[in-house]
């Protein structure tokens, strides 16, 4: 029977080998088990391999602590080894210079979700790896802090559709604030070549009833692209206090959409 010690060190070594091998699926199935019954083993065995010169182990192991604790249904900021996760990954930052393993620590901080986080974050919003700069607006969603909002605004005009999609959606839904610049960080992004940046930035903006977004809604809603999210057309559209008699044919089915998908 081996010792808790020695399955979760062979939790680590097969999740490397999953991960070496191209398995993501089975890397993380691994990854959730250590979550959930790694405990302060867990912690202890990403804290040696923190500073491996593998990159693989480095970023499995901001992969393991980014949420360890964590049932399933939680979130890693009510978990009991949030602390010392937390100040793994802040000590690790400082030195990291592996895209992949700077992508693992920065999503790691969106799950933990400290205020202590925010100035590695923000200091990594140019990094010049895509997936890092990903990594960095989905840490700071929903973040309060005007730093957090000043760099998801930043990285809402990013070179990569992928970044400025998440940023988009953290500025249109994932926060209440409304300010001038806000409104026209999402206006900048209404002809987004990106579909899915461009329903976010229609989203936030009808949300906040700001009709610099009647032409784009309606030049969404006469010719919808295929992968557009029709749900959240339907939201902007419902939501945006406008008497303007353009939209009034669209409302039925965009009212009917929506009662379908709270069924």
């Amino acid at each position: 029977m081996p010792t808790p010690e020695r399955s979760v060190i062979e939790g680590f070594d097969e999740a490397l080998r999953a991960g070496a091998a191209g398995d993501e699926e089975r890397r993380w199935e691994l990854i959730s088990h250590l979550h959930v019954h790694g405990g302060q083993e867990a912690l202890e065995v990403a804290a040696r391999w923190s500073d491996h010169p593998e990159p693989a182990r480095r970023r499995l192991a901001a992969d393991v602590v980014s949420q360890l604790g964590a049932a399933p249904g939680q979130v890693a900021a009510a978990g009991p080894y949030r602390e010392g996760s937390l100040a793994l990954l802040l000590t690790m930052v400082r030195e990291e210079s592996h895209p992949d393993v700077l992508y693992s620590i920065t999503t790691g901080f969106g799950h933990i979700g400290d205020e202590r986080s925010l100035a590695p974050l923000v200091s990594l919003r140019a990094h010049p790896d895509a997936e890092v700069r990903y990594g960095v607006a989905f840490a700071l969603l929903g973040r309060p802090e005007a730093a957090a909002l000043d760099t998801l605004i930043t990285l809402s005009a990013d070179q990569d559709a992928q970044v400025r999609d998440w940023a988009t959606f953290g500025l249109a839904r994932q926060t209440d604030e409304d300010s001038p610049r806000l409104r026209d960080a999402l206006a900048d992004r209404l002809n987004d070549d990106d579909v899915d940046t461009r329903v976010e930035a229609i989203h936030g903006l009808a949300t906040r009833g700001d009709e610099r977004v009647v032409q784009p809604l309606l030049d969404i809603l006469e010719s919808p692209p295929e992968s557009a999210d029709s749900g959240l057309i339907a939201e902007a559209l419902c939501a945006l206090a406008t008497a303007d008699p353009r939209l009034l044919p669209h409302l039925p089915a965009a009212i009917s959409s929506r009662g379908a998908e709270e069924r």
